[in-house]
């Protein structure tokens, strides 16, 4: 098993802040939020004038045009055209003759009709095509007086009042305001406080390994500080681990020997008489001591094994870390993007290990060691540049004698049997394929079974 300090030459440099601390993908998710928080004001805003202002405008509309109307009509039976008020435009004919086919819009179609219906006016309506009589726009009213057969037309500007010049752009803005607001609020819903109450509901509560990982979500910022923090959790699992390994070590390395000197000593004791036996029984007493010492060491390191041997780890650390223990590491080549899996992480250690050390055996370098995920599956890699292979279980060197080719036989096999027989246990298999250029694939093919998926998505 190698375990060792985190590597500092191999680390992936972690991305710099842009402004403020954000990425592009976190402008690009505050401008999503802004662009959804205008257009649903602005929708708001319409809804609202569809159902409140808009009764009221055609109310006031179809008052000033029946007062403006009969007006007009009134003061034409006693005077001319030319004798009306300066500011009331009427003409005898308008601009232009398409003027006619103009369609008029919803708003001016109610107009019409409220204007027969509640007053009695019945007057037909055109719009006011360019060149405007008006900056705001407006339309034509025809006009029916007595004694007169040719067709008059009165206009009115579509700025029915002076509340109608001034409150629309004031809605604007404070939709504008209100939309940016909610964008805001938005963004800061979805990926700041969200994301901070999941990872403070995911921060482990126990001392006891292994320790679950945080959700790597959010801003940039909050990802960098879950990174981090993943990072010291994966430490706190490896140095459990380095501790379980510890113990059970000592409590195998101790126990031999005791074994052997309580053997000794029971063999002497049988020989010995008098004081001598009693000094030997002393030795036996002591042993007996230290064999317990030694048991409750094997079950501290069984008790701090986990129930389930999968742990959760952040595959690209891992590897990182599993690269870096080895003293020639500029050798090894490290493309694996940031997974996190549920994993057997000391099968997954000791297979890794068995296939660089093979591919640093045997191969050439560098040593590539990739990992891509596909669908719910996941493969890992480890090509090296040697000279391909004789059989599907045997790495070869260029020049070798035949006790090498067996001493090598032995080594290789029992290895990739044990690689294999960890892809089993995750539902997949070992491949070996001959790459292109020469030298050997090493491909671990790992799957979800019915008890782990697998992958997790913290």
């Amino acid at each position: 098993m190698r375990r060792s300090k985190p590597p500092s030459p191999l680390s992936t440099p972690e991305a710099p802040f842009g402004f403020a601390g954000f990425d592009r993908r976190d402008w690009t998710d505050l401008l999503f939020s802004l662009a959804a928080g205008i257009g649903i004001s602005f929708g708001l805003l319409l809804l609202l004038m569809r159902t409140v202002l808009e009764p009221q405008l055609v109310d006031e509309s179809v008052r000033r045009i029946n007062r403006n109307v009969r007006l007009v009509e009134e003061v034409l039976i006693r005077t001319s055209v030319e004798g009306l008020p300066e500011g009331v435009v009427v003409r005898s004919q308008l601009a232009s003759p398409e003027n006619k086919a103009q369609p008029l819009s919803d708003f001016d179609r109610q107009v019409m009709d409220q204007l027969r219906l509640r007053e009695g006016l019945d007057r037909e309506i055109r719009r006011d095509r360019p060149p405007l009589e008006d900056p705001w726009g407006g339309y034509w009213i025809e006009l029916r007086v007595a004694d007169r057969s040719s067709e008059l037309w009165l206009y009115q500007p579509e700025r029915l009042s002076s509340l109608s010049v001034w409150y629309l752009p004031i809605l604007r803005s404070f939709a504008l305001l209100l939309g940016t607001g909610a964008g805001i609020i938005l963004f800061l819903r979805r990926h700041v406080e969200g994301p901070f109450r999941r990872v403070m509901e995911a921060i482990p509560d126990t001392s006891l390994p292994p320790l679950a990982l945080l959700p790597e979500r959010g801003v940039t910022p909050l990802r960098m500080l879950t990174l981090r923090i993943n990072r010291l959790l994966e430490r706190l699992n490896g140095v459990a681990a380095d501790r379980r390994g510890l113990l059970r070590g000592l409590a195998h390395d101790l126990g031999g020997p005791q074994a052997r000197l309580m053997l000794q000593a029971e063999s002497l004791q049988e020989s010995l008489e008098g004081p001598h036996r009693q000094v030997v029984d002393s030795m036996l007493e002591e042993l007996r001591q230290l064999a317990a010492i030694t048991a409750q060491l094997g079950l501290l390191a069984d008790q701090e094994m986990p129930e389930d041997i999968h742990e959760p780890i952040a595959l690209d650390d891992f590897c990182r870390r599993l690269v870096a223990s080895y003293p020639a590491n500029d050798r090894l080549v490290l493309a694996v993007p940031r997974m996190f899996l549920f994993i057997d992480l000391l099968g997954l250690e000791r297979s890794l290990c068995n296939l660089i050390d093979n591919a640093l055996e045997y191969g050439r370098p560098p040593v590539t060691l990739l990992a891509w995920r596909e669908g719910s599956s996941l493969r890992i890699v480890v090509d090296d540049r040697g000279e391909g292979l004789r059989s599907p279980t045997l790495l070869t060197m260029p020049t070798s004698s035949r006790a090498d080719d067996r001493q090598r036989q032995r080594h290789q096999g029992l290895g990739l049997l044990l690689v294999d027989r960890f892809c089993r246990s995750q539902g997949g298999r070992l491949f070996l394929r001959r790459c292109e250029g020469g030298g050997l694939r090493a491909e671990m093919l790992l799957q979800p079974t019915p008890t782990n998926p697998l992958f997790q998505k913290p």
